[in-house]
């Protein structure tokens, strides 16, 4: 009895660590076979292991082929302010001597690289200033001797429409149409004789000058800017009426027969540049 006790003792370990076969009725134990099955199981745990990270790897690779990018806005709105120094031709005065605000705000539709198209509405202050000048003036109702001045405020809701040219993002030129309602006439009127005391001898002069101009005047406008950032603008614009105002003084003081708006107005612009950020998918 105490050996068979013993014995089984003896074979306990190798029942649990060999693989136990029974073959014509004979008991064997192969080691091997319990050893390998152990490897094979550990490969197939290795595999399954691997098969996530290999799925790891791919996503990260996705993820860097789609990264997040900037998109260009459209449309742009604008902040403008600027001075404005005008005179009118036909009303024997010369010299962009004229100054007056110039504000307002716009839209920029940007349909190309380089090509935008852009609307604007403005308050400008236009007209002329004449200093204390010599003057003899004769018409069929006499002859005029003295000095005068004058200053001469058109003020203007202005509506100018305009192609832009954009040149490496730092320059941009435009040309356009700008359509102006007059909102605003107002004369100060001075004359004296040669002795130095105030004379209404000239009262025609005043009054061709204080005559309402008309209310409507189509411009043509050129500009060019200096864009800062892609959103400070620094420029300057010119302006010239296309159609007469009123007319002139006359023949004797002036060779025009009509009276324009011609201006020069350095401008600062702001360009509120929105960006639409593209979500990852």
């Amino acid at each position: 009895m105490k050996k068979k006790l013993t014995l089984w003792i003896l074979l306990l370990p190798c029942l649990i660590f060999g693989q136990v076969e029974i073959k014509d009725g004979a008991l064997t134990i192969d080691f091997g076979k319990k050893r390998r099955q152990e490897q094979d199981s550990a490969r197939v745990n290795n595999n399954d292991d691997e098969k996530p990270v290999r799925v790891k790897k791919q996503t990260v690779t996705e993820d860097e082929e789609s990264p997040d990018y900037k998109k260009e806005g459209i449309f742009k709105a604008q902040f403008i302010g600027g001075l404005n120094l005008s005179q009118i031709d036909g009303d024997n005065q010369a010299g962009y001597v004229h100054p007056g605000a110039h504000v307002g705000i716009g839209a920029m539709v940007k349909f190309h690289k380089n090509f935008s198209a852009s609307i604007e509405i403005v308050y400008g202050m236009k007209g002329a200033t004449q200093k204390f000048s010599q003057i003899n003036y004769t018409d069929t109702f006499g002859t005029y001797s003295g000095v005068f001045r004058f200053r001469q405020n058109w003020d203007y809701i202005q509506v100018p429409v305009m192609l832009n040219i954009h040149d490496k993002k730092l320059v941009m030129a435009s040309l356009g149409l700008s359509f102006n309602y007059l909102v605003r006439n107002k004369l100060m009127f001075e004359a004296y004789d040669n002795s130095g005391n105030p004379t209404n001898s000239l009262y025609n002069l005043q009054l061709a000058l204080d005559r309402p101009p008309r209310a409507f005047d189509l411009g043509g406008v050129v500009a060019f800017q200096f864009l800062i950032k892609r959103v400070f603008g620094i420029g300057a614009r010119f302006e010239y009426s296309f159609i007469g105002l009123k007319p002139s003084l006359g023949r004797q003081l002036t060779k025009v027969n009509q009276m324009y708006n011609n201006s020069i107005t350095i401008r600062m612009m702001y360009i509120l540049d929105p960006v639409t950020v593209k979500k990852k998918k």
